[in-house]
């Protein structure tokens, strides 16, 4: 009877990644789907953890300053694309990034339906201490993978993105 508790409490193996070459193809997807699954759940835990807490902001409020900081100034729908969230949701944010005080937003002059948003000094003065501490962590967890590696897994990722966001798209009947 004790052998069998000693073996419900050890996990059993994960196949190594290199079986997906030899197992059926229905297989190997549900076989990367898990580990898709399972980054996409443990992700915004680490985020959560290491970075969102420390300066109370979410991983999407810190890619709006993070964006704007590059940038400069963008609109409100150019955020939307850059970060594929819907203008609702780009909406919440900059409404949460103003009550912060980091962002502000003007009517352009010309359009008055387009939305410019830009940092303020309470912002640029955030960034300022965030970014370096955020870029350390994020270093540090990606450090675990060569240049290569880092390389290869944003070319696959964003291939994947690319291919899922156009079967969505074909979905919902958008060009």
């Amino acid at each position: 009877m004790e052998k069998a508790e000693k073996k419900s409490k050890t996990l059993p193996k994960k196949p190594p990644p290199s079986s997906i070459r030899i197992l059926p193809a229905s297989l190997a997807s549900l076989f990367i789907a898990a580990s898709v699954g399972r980054l996409s759940h443990l992700f915004p835990r680490w985020m959560i953890a290491k970075v969102e807490t420390e300066h109370d902001i979410t991983s999407s409020q810190m890619m709006v300053l993070f964006l704007l900081s590059q940038n400069g100034e963008l609109t409100m729908g150019q955020i939307s694309q850059m970060l594929d969230l819907t203008p609702r949701a780009i909406t919440g944010l900059m409404k949460g990034l103003e009550l912060k005080k980091y962002i502000v937003r003007s009517k352009d002059k010309k359009d008055q339906r387009v939305i410019w948003v830009k940092l303020t000094p309470a912002g640029i003065g955030f960034m300022k201490i965030a970014r370096p501490d955020t870029a350390t962590k994020l270093t540090s967890l990606f450090s675990v993978l060569s240049r290569k590696e880092q390389a290869e897994l944003v070319r696959i990722i964003e291939k994947l993105t690319d291919h899922m966001k156009t079967q969505i798209d074909e979905e919902s009947g958008r060009p």
